[in-house]
């Protein structure tokens, strides 16, 4: 008596099937006429009989009697006695427990979730709080007195929970290694596990086996080699023995969910790596000075090593800005050149906003700039007259102990008047040699807004008096590479002059020509030894992350007599999984519609 199962073109894969001696619906089978076409008819169902064995199974053996116990050697005086006590000395079993516990709520789905949470949020603080800010502007933006943030948030409290520097705080690296150590769990326990049963398999030796699988079909009157040709059309793997066949294919479906979790571990590791052996620092450096890498970088943790970088010496040659039309600035960019510690150029290249510098395993942005200097030279007053300007009483003989320098060091030299200087009868020639006045920033004071591009600087032209009165001299703004603002002692305006336009001024008798305006750049350094890891990380999360939608689908066959018995599964699509799978089994010709041809 035959057990008639699922029909050709019905529901393959499913739920594990109930047992096979239970009766079962009706079912339909396909049935090849003489004319060769196709036809479906009702197929009589009939319980299957247990095809493991026709006998009944033998009684099962009865457990052997245990040996009589061994006589209890006597005790010994001052022996220990055994107890409780013993027995919890060293309990293994007891550690192994505690292991798997631990194990297995890190594994936790919901334990993972709750950890990238809080991970997220703290992500967000630090990008809602400015980071690693001076201590002047936390309190100047979250004051301890008036209206708080949050109504509770201070300076105090910002500072004694870390929120001012969130992503290298302790806490942040705890949140990161309990996610990096729930991925290795769920990859250890659940993952690994099941890419490893995915590979081993077995033939099914009976219907009853391959109802372990789900709902077999039956083929009536086919061959199982057409089975395994139909099946290695569609690019399964296909093996066969014996009347068995086992087929599958997308097994990296199965690998790809550890890809997953192996590349997240590797950005994990990237981003702890970077915290604690990265170095960084910044340095502002005028156009025309160099400075050794080395010394503007700090170590972020003891376990940071020196990068080959931080041994080269970083020239400034040119630094420039480009402007919109209404004044605003487009782009800086920084001419710079490195060289060993030999004085060896190594690399030369202009750097820009988005545009590093790379070099030893350090890295330099461009992100900000300033003003250094004022450079000037100094002409005899009538050559300035033409310039309009400020006629002081003194003129230049109350000139400032640095003008008195300079007359000195052109009589000394015998320096040639400067260009548009007559050189006046009884008066020293003034050097053509330029000198810098540095300049400082405003911003913050004085009114000047925070973030303001200002710069000042003031020419002495006498000594401060006793009665501490400001001396009298020369003041002079910049807010840019082009031009200068030049004011009197009284705070008047003088005029204006463009960098390099050889056009001199007189302001307090003193003849000045702007020669040009220094500027700085502003770079910041940095040393990631985990950003290639983190870049390895995230590329393999995008390929492993496609792979891992691969469909892993299996396919066991067992040849009975003229019958073919199917059954299958997939992990994903299992619709068109049941689709393809149908449209195999249809294509499956049967041994009587052959012979008869």
């Amino acid at each position: 008596m035959r057990a008639a199962l699922a029909p050709r073109g019905g529901r393959v894969a499913g739920p594990l099937a109930r047992p096979l001696a239970r009766p079962c619906a009706a079912r339909r089978a396909i049935v090849v006429g003489a004319s060769g076409k196709q036809r479906r008819q009702p197929l009589s169902v009939q319980p299957a009989p247990d095809v493991s064995s026709s006998s009944a199974p033998p009684p099962a053996p009865q457990p052997a009697a245990p040996p009589p116990l061994a006589a209890r050697p006597p005790e010994q005086p001052g022996a220990a006695p055994a107890g409780p006590g013993a027995a919890a000395a060293a309990p293994p079993g007891l550690v192994r427990l505690a292991w798997r516990r631990l194990v297995r709520e890190l594994s936790s789905l919901p334990r993972a979730i709750a950890i990238m949470a809080a991970i997220t949020a703290l992500s967000a603080l630090g990008t809602v709080i400015p980071q690693n800010k001076p201590l002047a502007y936390y309190v100047a933006n979250y004051p301890d007195d008036g209206e708080r943030v949050l109504g509770f948030l201070d300076y105090h409290a910002l500072l004694g929970l870390g929120l001012d520097h969130i992503y290298s705080a302790w806490y942040f690296y705890a949140a990161i290694a309990l996610l990096g150590a729930s991925l290795a769990a769920c990859t250890a326990t659940t993952q690994w596990p099941a890419a490893k049963v995915a590979r081993r398999w077995r033939f099914a030796d009976s219907p009853r086996a391959l109802s372990r699988h789900g709902t077999p079909a039956v083929l009536p009157r086919a061959a199982l080699g057409d089975l395994a040709a139909g099946l290695a059309a569609r690019s399964y793997q296909v093996f066969s023995q014996g009347g068995r066949l086992y087929a599958f294919k997308g097994l990296a479906g199965r690998l790809g969910p550890i890809g997953v979790h192996a590349a997240l571990l590797l950005v994990l590791g990237g981003t702890a790596y970077s915290g604690f052996g990265g170095w960084k620092g910044t340095a502002m450096v005028p156009e025309g000075q160099e400075f050794v890498v080395g010394d503007a970088l700090r170590p972020a943790s003891a376990l940071a090593t020196t990068p080959g970088g931080a041994r080269t010496v970083l020239q400034v040659n040119r630094f420039s800005i480009d402007t919109r039309p209404d004044g605003s600035v487009a782009q800086f960019y920084s001419d710079l050149t490195l060289r060993d510690a030999g004085g060896q150029q190594l690399l030369r290249k202009t750097i820009s906003v988005n545009d590093p510098f790379r070099w030893g395993g350090v890295t330099m942005y461009q992100t900000d700039w300033s003003l250094a200097a004022l450079t000037l030279r100094l002409v005899e007053p009538e050559a300035a007259g033409a310039g309009g300007g400020s006629g002081g009483a003194g003129g230049a003989a109350a000139a400032s102990a640095l003008l008195e320098q300079l007359q000195g060091e052109a009589a000394a030299q015998g320096a040639q008047p400067a260009p548009g200087g007559g050189g006046a009868p009884g008066r020293p020639r003034l050097p053509a040699r330029a000198f810098n006045l540095p300049l400082a920033s405003l911003e913050g004071k004085g009114g000047v807004a925070e973030g303001a591009k200002l710069y000042a600087t003031f020419l002495p032209l006498e000594p401060p008096g006793d009665d501490g009165r400001p001396p009298r001299g020369i003041s002079m703004l910049a807010r840019d590479l082009e031009t200068a603002t030049f004011y009197d002692s009284k705070g008047q305006f003088v005029g204006v002059r463009r960098a390099g336009s050889g056009k001199p001024i007189e302001v307090e008798g003193v003849g000045l020509v702007l020669e040009r305006i220094v500027g700085s750049t502003g770079l910041e350094i940095k040393s990631d030894p985990g950003v290639p890891l983190v870049y390895a990380g995230f590329g393999g999360l995008m390929i492993t992350t496609l792979i891992s939608y691969v469909s892993h689908s299996q396919v066991w066959a067992l040849q009975q007599g003229g019958d073919v018995y199917v059954v299958g599964r997939s992990n994903r699509s299992k619709v068109l999984f049941n689709n393809e799978l149908d449209a195999v089994l249809d294509a499956v010709p049967e041994a009587g519609a052959e012979r008869g041809a």
